[in-house]
């Protein structure tokens, strides 16, 4: 059995059509998607937006803290833990968060195509399980090739960057190791590189755009408080504006826009995934569509 609505992941695409199976595909499995994601990633999410509230306060209070030292003083007063203790947990946080993101809503449209649109909820959950710590080693492995091309020139990096975006796919649809994975990846995009910049960047922009927009409202808030504050002429009241409830509130609300933004990435590399290897090696599956066996 099929549901009627849906969406072959299976076919080629180009860039309009990738958006607009990514906006049907949403529009159709939002709810069970992202209430599917957020119930296996809503406590790191959280924990990752805390953290980043949490550290931007504590820089407020760090700076504040130096631009009152007295030279003499500055090593002995300062602890350097207050700062690096609260960024440590923010990136560790915002990797799981992003980690289990990544791996839950591919394990979700991996239950997706084989069951024809009905999505088994143990099954992503199963995946979800078994690839986190291997899409930790993928990540670990890819920031680091990725880092180490832009230390050289930025256009390796670039480079990098593209061809291992389609690894993670490789993980869960192929059952790949994180080592497979990168290694195969660089043979699968090849003859694509191009299209897949392409829409990557594309996508990019547009996602940036979104965020962008939802991060105004802290942004206004913060500039509007600011010239209130700067009428006073106290630097310092400044630098108090970061810790303002309001506008941590805004913030919040705007990382966990770009959060669910994220997922819009996902969804569309997926899409690059299945359109190049369709190019490659057309499913039987498609190749049963057009009543040829």
């Amino acid at each position: 059995m099929e549901d009627q609505n849906f969406i072959n992941f299976k076919k080629t695409r180009d860039l309009g059509a990738m958006i607009s199976d990514t906006i049907k595909f949403l529009s159709v499995e939002w709810k069970p998607f992202l209430g599917t994601i957020l119930k296996i990633s809503i406590i790191p999410i959280i924990i990752a937006i805390c953290a980043v509230i949490y550290f931007a306060m504590i820089s407020t209070d760090f700076i504040l803290d130096l631009s009152q030292f007295n030279e003499d003083s500055i090593f002995d007063e300062l602890n350097s833990s207050q700062i690096l203790v609260p960024l440590l947990i923010y990136i560790l946080s915002y990797i799981v968060a992003y980690s289990l993101m990544t791996v839950s809503s591919l394990a979700y449209i991996k239950s997706y195509i084989a069951n024809k649109g009905f999505v088994n909820f143990d099954e992503v959950q199963k995946t979800t399980k078994d690839k986190f710590w291997s899409y930790i080693g993928l990540f670990i492995l890819v920031a680091i090739i990725v880092g180490f091309g832009m230390l050289f020139c930025i256009l390796p990096g670039i480079y990098f960057a593209v061809v291992l975006s389609l690894s993670i796919c490789l993980v869960i649809f192929k059952n790949k190791g994180a080592l497979d994975s990168i290694s195969d990846s660089f043979g699968f995009i090849k003859g694509h590189w191009w299209e897949t910049f392409g829409i990557l960047l594309v996508i990019q922009i547009l996602i940036g755009l979104i965020g962008f927009f939802a991060g105004l409202p802290a942004s206004i808030y913060q500039g509007a408080d600011m010239t209130t504050i700067l009428q006073g002429q106290d630097p310092t009241e400044m630098l108090n504006s970061f810790q303002d409830p309001i506008y941590l509130v805004l913030m919040g609300f705007s990382y966990l826009i770009n959060f669910i933004l994220y997922l819009v990435s996902v969804i569309v590399i997926v899409f690059v995934y299945y359109d190049i290897k369709e190019q490659k090696n057309p499913t039987s599956e498609m190749i049963n569509e057009i009543g040829v066996y």
